[in-house]
């Protein structure tokens, strides 16, 4: 759908195709385009000239002879072409003025939903739908307006952008774009949203949409401002439409979700959702004492998320044993689980087979984390030794990666009855790299009571 920028384009273009312009006659094609009554607005356009062109929102304002005022929202797929009288129309053209000198300009439309309505200069601001159009943000001085209608709202700020009557011009593109830019969370309840942020918001959609204006707007699907023009902002945009993308500015993917039934991408390294618990992640090699951390954090009230729990679980469901089996087709199944012993070895001979396994069951399990997360009352601790592989990295507001040399893993694998070579086997292929990578980093060579001790001295700090 186009959105302020576009439909400013579109208003730019109008004014320098048809300013000026006498009215002939007006041809309504597809009476439900008109709101009122079609034959009425025909003939009462005809002898007027276009005088002037203005936006509210995203309705373009055609300021006509004799104080008449044409009201226009192009909806999805709403285009105005200025042709020759000798071109002929098309299925899609639904509304044709016809001028004196000898050019018409054509209302097209796709899907249909676009609308136009005859008022005046004295009531097109009175009546719906401008009645209930909230100013955009090149009228506002400042964000109170924000501030106040977000004070008390609980739905999530994305969703409170989109509502027109508040402040009008962001949809769907820009509202992604302004929270990218600002670093907030699209699903962070509005009222959570602090004055010094909404000040960046306002000031952020004035920055983006005054760009995207510059640029003719975005071309979306089959969008475009102008016959054989296309907006070219599409080249600037940080995170609409880039899922899977990078980052521009931490390198992280890009992700996905839906915010009220609305395709919603952002950074989850950016931008952090204040109503979600703190999220301590803790990883490392095969035994070198995350359990012991995760649980520490436990006893002094973090809620504790095993990752390796979660896997369990997920593969006693027959769903993901049978989409494991289309990549380890002999995958062995003992009782309703799968056989831990059988994967362990089969994964440590085919280095490929565990690359595939892991990108599947990585997406299940961050699913499942995401979902504890979000209904825990308490802070949160997750140990996963594939932290950074699983892309957990990304929600989490600190990592401590916990190491230990060789003797200590192996101490610790034979005091729980671990099989030590094969563990061993799995660490020798750990990516150590990521250690960099972490906030915190502790090494577990001594007793616990010095273990402990590195734990409380990261969160003194």
């Amino acid at each position: 759908m186009p959105e302020l920028p576009e439909v400013e384009t579109v208003k730019n273009i109008l004014k320098e195709m048809t300013l000026g312009k006498k009215i002939k006659s007006v041809d309504v094609l597809r009476k439900q385009t008109i709101e009122g009554d079609a034959d009425l607005f025909a003939s009462s356009l005809i002898g007027e000239t276009f005088s002037d062109f203005g936006r509210v929102g995203k309705f373009i304002i055609f300021f006509l002879t004799n104080n008449k005022v044409m009201i226009s929202h192009l909806r999805m797929e709403g285009k105005y072409f200025l042709k020759d009288e000798k071109e002929k129309l098309t299925k899609h053209d639904l509304v044709v003025f016809h001028f004196t000198d000898g050019t018409k300009l054509i209302y097209n439309d796709t899907r249909r939903f676009g609308r136009i309505k005859l008022s005046s200069i004295e009531d097109y601001m009175k009546e719906e739908p401008l009645s209930k159009v909230g100013p955009d943000p090149f009228m506002m001085k400042d964000s109170k307006i924000l501030e106040k209608a977000f004070k008390n709202k609980s739905i999530a700020i994305k969703t409170a952008l989109l509502d027109q009557s508040i402040m009008s011009g962001l949809g769907n593109i820009y509202v992604d774009e302004v929270l990218f830019a600002t670093k907030v969370h699209p699903e962070t309840p509005a009222k959570l949203v602090s004055k010094k942020q909404l000040n960046e918001i306002w000031k952020a959609s004035i920055d983006v949409l005054s760009n995207a204006i510059k640029a003719g707007g975005s071309t979306i699907k089959s969008y475009h401002p102008k016959q054989g023009i296309s907006g070219n902002f599409q080249v600037n945009l940080k995170v609409y439409g880039k899922k899977d993308g990078t980052c521009p500015n931490c390198g992280c993917k890009l992700r996905k979700i839906f915010v009220n039934g609305r395709g919603t991408t952002y950074c989850p390294h950016c931008q952090k959702n204040p109503a979600i618990p703190t999220l301590i992640g803790v990883t490392g090699p095969i035994g070198t004492g995350k359990s012991t951390v995760t649980k520490y954090l436990e006893k002094h009230g973090y809620f504790a998320i095993n990752t390796d729990e979660i896997v369990h679980i997920l593969y006693k469901e027959k769903s993901i044993q049978n989409d494991i089996k289309k990549f380890i087709p002999n995958l062995k199944i003992k009782g309703s689980d799968i056989d831990r012993d059988f994967l362990r070895s089969y994964l440590i001979k085919n280095p490929n087979k565990k690359k595939r396994l892991e990108k599947y069951i990585h997406a299940k399990v961050v699913e499942q984390v995401e979902k504890l997360v979000k209904v825990s009352k308490k802070p949160c601790v997750i140990e996963a030794p594939l932290l950074f592989e699983s892309g957990l990295d990304l929600i989490c507001d600190k990592i401590i990666y916990v190491d230990a040399k060789k003797d200590t893993q192996i101490k610790h694998l034979e005091s729980r009855k671990s099989d030590v070579k094969s563990s061993l086997e799995l660490n020798k292929n750990y990516n150590t790299s990521n250690k960099k990578k972490a906030t915190h980093i502790i090494i577990n060579d001594k007793d616990v009571a010095n273990l402990y001790k590195q734990v409380d001295s990261i969160f003194c700090k």
